[in-house]
């Protein structure tokens, strides 16, 4: 049984690449996915001082077109589409009536009539049914083009220096939550290479994302470890968003949890007129607040907190570890927390139960990292 659910794992245009390069190969959301190439902790650290490569090919990627398609997708997500103009992008999540998350995703305007949108890996079905269900008399049509396109994100201080000789406008142009379609390549003589390429990321460095035709997924692979930058795996990624406070899928938003509760409720807006799903209750919490919400925690003794475990004060169960792990760049034991409201001011002691014992963390300012 075990071996026919390996067998079943997806695995992305860049496998054999991965291998040959060493990677430790693991089972995430479906697919085998490189986890590390060397160790977490080294290349955590190349993505905050130099530059890094993911392959993020498991992801979800729709194209949603059609005259009512701003409409549309303004009735479907949290945030505000009035803030977007071609070729900008936004984060938003996509929720349930009672206020809980579908999704977490980022749609990119190309135009009033088209638009892209990556969604989470474990959440491309769901998703994709979610949208559908709810097109009604929409002139609206959705694309699943998932397993025809590649992802990458390439990330850190110097990604814009290592790319700039490789594609065909100036990348310092190209601002926080913007995208283009340009052309990637070797040297004047190789082919051209068509990709997308946003100025996103999920690791708070400055850094890209680039999507393009999975026939060109080795193609771009290669000229992107050709620029320097170093190969990254999903431990790494991990580590490197929880040090900015990221929420993540399964984590710190789910089917239980809404984005005020993850203390996200920026990208919940009023949009005064439309109707979005879960907009009564979401601004009701944004109004009155919740009673829970994720702070953050560092750890005052030895250990680690991982996620799951559950947290106290004074023999009171008041919540538990959303995301916890080593961080790296602060060489400390951090966490992200869902906790009773009455607990998550700044500098509050509480106990965490590592391993049947009390550990004493502290809440904290988050992002964890700030530069």
């Amino acid at each position: 049984m075990k071996n026919s659910k390996k067998e079943n794992l997806k695995k992305t245009p860049l496998y054999d690449m991965h291998v040959d390069l060493g990677a430790k190969m693991v089972p995430f959301a479906g697919w085998k996915m490189p986890v590390k190439y060397t160790s977490v902790i080294e290349e955590h650290k190349t993505v905050r001082e130099y530059a890094g490569i993911f392959d993020i090919s498991h992801m979800g990627e729709f194209l949603i077109e059609g005259k009512d398609v701003t409409n549309f997708i303004q009735n479907m997500v949290t945030n505000d589409l009035s803030l977007l103009e071609n070729r900008k992008s936004q984060y938003a999540c996509m929720c349930y009536p009672n206020g809980t998350v579908v999704d977490d995703l980022i749609y990119y305007r190309i135009n009033a009539e088209k638009y892209k949108m990556i969604v989470n890996a474990g959440n491309v079905s769901k998703d994709f049914k979610w949208l559908k269900e709810h097109l009604a008399d929409w002139d609206v049509e959705i694309t699943n083009q998932s397993e025809k396109r590649s992802r990458f994100a390439f990330q850190g201080p110097e990604s814009e220096k290592l790319l700039q000789p490789y594609v065909n406008i100036d990348l310092s142009n190209l601002k926080r939550f913007y995208f283009d379609n340009i052309l990637l390549s070797k040297d004047s003589s190789e082919t051209d290479v068509p990709i997308f390429i946003a100025r996103t990321g999920y690791t708070g460095e400055i850094g890209f994302e680039i999507t393009c035709d999975s026939k060109f997924a080795q193609d771009v692979f290669q000229i992107l470890l050709d620029t320097g930058a170093k190969p990254i795996g999903l431990g790494a990624r991990d580590s490197l968003r929880l040090e900015m406070s990221y929420s993540l899928y399964g984590h710190e938003i789910n089917e239980q949890i809404t984005p005020v509760e993850a203390s996200i409720g920026w990208v919940v807006k009023e949009k005064k007129g439309i109707d979005y799903i879960g907009k009564e209750i979401l601004l009701d919490q944004k109004k009155n607040g919740t009673e829970r919400k994720i702070v953050g925690l560092n750890l005052k003794e030895r250990g680690v907190m991982r996620d799951g475990y559950k947290i106290f004060k004074d023999e009171n169960e008041i919540g538990y570890i959303t995301s916890g792990g080593y961080s790296p760049s602060l060489e400390k034991s951090i966490a992200l927390a869902l906790l009773s409201t009455d607990y998550t001011d700044i500098g509050t002691q509480v106990h965490v139960s590592i391993r049947n014992r009390p550990r004493t963390a502290v809440v904290v300012k988050t992002p964890f990292y700030n530069k």
